[in-house]
């Protein structure tokens, strides 16, 4: 018999080449596609800004130099406006290696000498570390062969700790390593078992290196004390993320404050919490993520689901209130989201750096001057919309819970009768999702269909409780979350059913995989873009385990399995009447493999009653994602041109040119 769970055998292959060919028919067929793959490619080159870092007397930068890039370089600038001096390419890499190779991440040395970066090969997420030179370009020869996850140079750049992956008795473990340059590698750190994806967080003056993990819940259990890994704050519970100021931690805590409170704590008396003295009460807003500048604290923080920045005093009295117009989001990287782990800013010399969008206006470059409190824009939106409304819509859930949900369209849009809706939701690992430019999304808006970014539980919009309710034995009401709002729209008039399209990925896909068997009846059609949809065999993949079991449940496990068996969405799937589906993977997914969506799809033909389509769709040379303009806008193109047809969206096709 055909085991869809293993991508080895031909009969498999066959099976998902025949699936794939069906889809390709379909989607290529569909009138809007070509049109959407033009916004979407024309709105991503729009999209992809980064902020400045400053080193020294250096700022590095990712940068798109042509608009038709696939992907931005990295560059290096003599001042924040300066020209660049492109140091790594992967668009050269990719057309050297005859594969998609994308830029992880990078990381400049505090003294702007060296810059070290990582890049991974068709989404494998098996990221090759590289040094360079900056002065020179030279290759830096540092001897490590290990998958690069997490990455900190020292305070005098002389080296740097990094973290692994690596597979132990069909376990991941992400060993933690101190590397100087010039040296051999080092053994690793001994650290305690099973700590999740480490990093560390050094003093500016390397005094102190306390070591970061977790990936949903962040945490400094430990500090690093002459290559010993000692006690620092495993016993206080909840999260706890700072920055070392001094002999202190400035860091913000969310024990008995779910939506947290800064507190000043004295590294030489870390555990005793009445030493400990509070900066910053909790209040309404979320507190998010700790910078230090010098003796400023910079503090970024979630207000009403959008960002928000702040500058304090090293006592916690407000120094500024950093204006930053309509609500939108912040960040280090042009993505939209905000999690604990995921940095709103970047700090150098006398500097804040950070990009900026909201629903109507895509990224703009901003640097804020600490000594001068000024704001100043390197480079501004793109795109300015100004034809847009904005609205809210509060529904109210299962156990009682309001759930918000922003919902977007453009201002001649017929509000009298019901309207193509397109739902995007994720509700998970503490991310937050916030008012930000999207070109998928805009691409809908523009379309003239109608976008709802719901705001569920499992995300952290509104602090640690409202993530802690979307997890583990209660991730049902994240679920729940979704269809109150998807009917709350029907209600007011939003939309009907037939006219409603749900869409996620990754959690989000296990999302709406659910919405899918458990409400087939809410939507005209689902969008499921590389989900985890076997919640009892996820065991199966050591990272999706790692990654998957705190935050569900584990399946090995004869309790959780119980609740895991109630939501997964292949061991739910009934004869029922289901909308179009679309659900996709990316062959080379390390996160949810494409077995998931094999699974899942095969059920579902087995069950559908009804005569909509259901298809599957395995990007090749693609992982958890699609990287570059070419692979990302037509994957976009085919979602969205699948939703449209099934909402009932026509999309305005241009004029034609006069011969």
């Amino acid at each position: 018999m055909m085991d869809l769970r293993d991508d080895t055998t031909p009969e498999t292959l066959e099976w998902q080449a025949t699936r794939v060919e069906t889809a390709d028919r379909h989607l290529s067929g569909l009138d809007a596609r070509a049109e959407f793959e033009r916004r979407v490619a024309a709105g991503i080159a729009d999209a992809r800004r980064y902020p400045v870092i400053r080193r020294g007397a250096r700022w590095f930068q990712r940068r798109l130099l042509r608009p038709d890039a696939d992907q931005p370089v990295v560059a290096v600038l003599a001042s924040p406006t300066g020209a660049p001096r492109v140091l790594v390419d992967p668009n050269e890499l990719s057309a050297q290696r005859g594969a998609m190779v994308a830029l992880v991440d990078m990381w400049p040395s505090p003294d702007g000498r060296f810059l070290a970066y990582a890049v991974a090969e068709a989404g494998t997420e098996i990221n090759e570390l590289g040094i360079l030179d900056v002065e020179t370009g030279e290759v830096v020869d540092h001897g490590i062969e290990a998958s690069i996850q997490n990455f900190t140079w020292r305070a005098d750049s002389t080296g740097f700790w990094y973290s692994g992956r690596e597979v132990i008795d069909g376990r991941f473990e992400f060993p933690l390593r101190h590397h100087r340059l010039g040296e051999a590698p080092g053994t690793p750190l001994a650290a305690p078992a099973g700590i999740m994806d480490p990093g560390i967080v050094v003093s500016p003056d390397d005094t102190y290196a306390a070591l970061r993990s977790g990936n949903t819940e962040q945490r400094l259990d430990w500090i690093i004390r002459d290559g010993e890994v000692l006690p620092f704050l495993k016993d206080v519970p909840g999260g706890v993320m700072g920055e070392f100021h001094g002999d202190d931690l400035i860091a913000i805590v969310d024990d008995g404050a779910p939506r947290g409170r800064l507190v000043r704590i004295p590294v030489a008396t870390a555990g005793d919490t009445s030493t400990w003295i509070e900066l910053l009460p909790e209040s309404s807003d979320v507190l998010r993520k700790v910078g230090i500048v010098d003796d400023v604290i910079v503090l970024g923080y979630l207000r009403d689901a959008a960002s928000g920045l702040r500058i304090l005093d090293r006592d916690g009295s407000l120094l500024d209130e950093i204006d930053l117009g309509e609500p939108g989001s912040i960040g280090a990287y042009p993505v939209g989201a905000s999690h604990p782990g995921l940095p709103m800013f970047v700090t150098g010399e006398d500097e804040v750096s950070f990009v900026r969008s909201t629903f109507g206006s895509s990224w703009a470059i901003y640097r804020y001057v600490v000594s001068e409190r000024r704001l100043e824009v390197l480079a501004p939106a793109e795109i300015e919309r100004d034809d847009l409304v904005i609205s809210t819509v509060t529904a109210t859930s299962s156990d009682g819970a309001e759930v918000l949900a922003h919902v977007v369209h453009r201002a001649d849009v017929d509000r009298s009768v019901p309207q193509p809706t397109l739902v995007y939701g994720y509700g998970g690992f503490c991310l937050a999702f916030l008012p930000a430019f999207d070109p998928s999304f805009n691409a809908w808006i523009d379309a003239g269909g109608v976008f709802v970014l719901t705001h569920l539980r499992g995300g952290s919009e509104f602090g640690a409780d409202w993530w802690r309710q979307g997890t583990r034995d209660t991730k049902q009401l994240t679920f729940d979350d979704l269809y109150a709002v998807a009917e709350q729209l029907v209600a007011e008039g939003w939309t009907t059913t037939d006219r409603l399209v749900v869409k996620g990925e990754s959690n989000g896909g296990l999302l709406t995989g659910v919405a899918l068997v458990q409400r087939p009846d809410l939507w005209a059609a689902v969008v499921s873009d590389v989900p985890l949809l076997d919640l009892l065999e996820y065991h199966r993949d050591p990272l999706t385990y790692a990654i998957g079991r705190l935050e569900y449940g584990d399946p090995l496990d004869e309790t959780e399995a119980e609740w895991l068996r109630a939501i997964s969405p292949v061991h739910n799937v009934r004869p029922a009447d289901y909308p179009a589906t679309l659900v996709t993977g990316g062959a080379n997914d390390p996160r949810c493999p494409v077995w998931h969506v094999r699974l899942f799809v095969d059920a579902l033909e087995s069950a559908q009653n009804g005569e909509a389509p259901i298809l599957l769709k395995v990007y090749a040379d693609q992982g958890h994602g699609a990287a570059g303009l070419g692979a990302a806008s037509a994957k976009h193109a085919d979602w969205l041109a699948f939703a449209a047809f099934h909402a009932g969206l026509r999309m305005p096709q241009p004029a034609a040119v006069a011969g």
